[in-house]
């Protein structure tokens, strides 16, 4: 089917409306395309934001809770007098008391004046400076049991770490020994007293 000139003419207008509608979709396609595409970069943007954040206050969180927990640890330590000066004169009470309170033997000591902790591979924190005062001790035993409660006393009441370096434990002779109720070892103990004490500002 041939179309005049006449006919021609008068669908000019309909196919140029049409071409116009084409061009004006395919152009709101590509904008909604872009738009669509901007937005999700938006998103993944808003999330990864977010995600930070959370994560941000997840660390704050924990951080909050390792404060908290080691200004209890602290004040534990500075209510059992581990934090501060040598509590030497307490621990002479203290060996005292659990010497009446568990009855038992002669126990002779000594204690060395303080110095600074140098364990080996051992690193103190800015801040604090970890002391020692070595103790030696040398006490008669009617059995074993008889060391270690004075040890464990003396870890619960001291006013410091204690931390046991060496206890040698030998028996007497019967002869020497004597009656049911006298000492039947004897003990040869260095202890290590430690203390912790703040650095001056």
């Amino acid at each position: 089917m041939k179309l005049t000139g006449s006919e021609l003419r008068r669908l000019t207008l309909p196919i140029g409306v049409c071409l116009g509608l084409v061009v004006a979709g395919a152009a709101c396609y590509f904008t909604a395309d872009g738009y669509r595409t901007e937005t999700q970069a938006m998103q993944a943007a808003t999330a990864a934001r977010r995600s930070e954040v959370q994560s941000k206050l997840a660390r704050a969180t924990e951080e909050e809770r390792e404060i908290l927990e080691n200004v209890h640890q602290y004040n534990a330590l500075v209510a059992r007098g581990i934090i501060g000066e040598e509590k030497r004169l307490d621990w002479i009470d203290d060996i005292a008391a659990i010497k009446n309170a568990r009855q038992l033997f002669n126990i002779r000591y000594d204690i060395d004046a303080q110095r600074a902790l140098d364990y080996p591979g051992f690193a103190a924190g800015s801040g604090v400076d970890f002391m020692v005062s070595r103790m030696k001790i040398d006490m008669q035993l009617l059995h074993e049991e008889d060391l270690l409660n004075f040890i464990d006393d003396l870890a619960k009441r001291g006013k410091s770490y204690l931390s046991v370096r060496s206890c040698n434990v030998l028996r007497l002779d019967r002869a020497a020994a004597g009656t049911l109720l006298s000492p039947r070892l004897r003990a040869e103990c260095t202890l290590d007293l430690i203390t912790i004490r703040n650095k001056p500002a």
